[in-house]
């Protein structure tokens, strides 16, 4: 019997444990498909803007106009030897290796970099970034965690304008985001890009040719437009690395926990199948120890009855 206790308690942990993960996949894959909707939108806008960008590049290289003494954002600047780093993890865990992957993965760009003699300064996005590089001390110049709602436009204008100044005021040459690219809810791989100074677009992509317009009318001037639109593309560009690690957090923790509901249902199973056979022995020695008292005391009646009265 207090086998059976004890299995009717497991069974009840294991519906918990049902109940907790089988949630926990369904907010993960409503999060997801929201995330991809507005990666979907964002895309869009992004093609948009590099196709700009694009058409001042082929303009400027026509018309020999050098677009790095035009934008402090593109031309050569004097060499420090320090770079600053965009570390993107998750807030929880329970989404498989999705965080330890992206930290170790950050965690190595740092090591080749200071290997190279640069000196690395991390600004990380998640709590589980955070915990990873605290205990191991590394020099962190800013953190933050997620939101509830995801990925803002708060967000994106925050980081914006913070590593714009650490660019633009000289402390950093180079500014690198690690994050967790994403292909679907099964594959993500993590990734590092240089978003400062800008990398301009080598040439359009394969089957979108860009025409070049011979005459371009700024106004008020090229300097000012160029900085706004530099300006833009970085900001899309933050807002699509911000987007693809938060979907590919969401994906992770939501196939992690089918794959826990899957375990937990075939568990759920094993359980009731060994409760059901404990019961049906308990029921079966149950029945074995009436019979034999019934025997037992119709032999012993059976004895009185021959001996007769003392």
């Amino acid at each position: 019997m207090g086998k059976l206790q004890e299995v009717r308690q497991r069974i009840q942990s294991v519906e918990g444990i049902h109940a907790v993960t089988r949630t926990l996949a369904t907010v993960a894959a409503a999060k997801l498909s929201r995330t991809r909707r507005r990666a979907a939108g964002l895309r869009l806008y992004a093609s948009r803007v590099r196709e700009m960008v694009l058409h001042q590049q082929l303009y400027a290289a026509r018309t020999g106009i050098d677009l790095g003494e035009l934008s402090s954002l593109l031309g050569p600047r004097p060499l420090t030897g320090r770079i600053a780093v965009l570390a993107i993890a998750g807030d929880r865990g329970m989404c498989g290796g999705y965080n330890l992957e992206a930290c170790r993965f950050a965690l190595d760009f740092c090591e080749a970099r200071k290997a190279a003699g640069q000196s690395v300064r991390l600004l990380l996005k998640g709590r589980r970034a955070i915990g990873y590089f605290l205990r191991r001390k590394a020099e962190i110049l800013h953190h933050e965690p997620w939101r509830r709602v995801g990925v803002t436009a708060e967000d994106v204008e925050r980081w914006l304008a913070l590593l714009l100044d650490q660019y633009r005021s000289g402390d950093v040459d180079e500014v690198h985001v690690v994050y967790t690219e994403f292909h679907s809810a099964i594959r993500h791989r993590p990734r590092v890009v240089r978003i400062l100074p800008v990398e301009l677009p080598a040439r359009p992509a394969e089957g979108h040719p860009v025409q070049v317009i011979e005459k371009w009318h700024y106004e008020p001037a090229l300097r000012e437009l160029l900085d706004d639109l530099l300006a833009t593309y970085l900001r899309v560009q933050l807002y699509d690395v911000l987007l693809e690690s938060y979907a590919s957090e969401q994906g992770a923790r939501m196939i992690t926990m089918e794959e826990a509901t899957e375990r937990a249902d075939r568990t759920m199973q094993e359980y009731r199948v060994l409760h059901n056979r404990l019961r049906r022995e308990a029921i079966t020695i149950d029945l074995l120890g009436t019979l034999y008292a019934s025997r037992v005391g119709r032999a012993a009646a059976a004895a009185a009855l021959t001996a007769g009265p003392a």
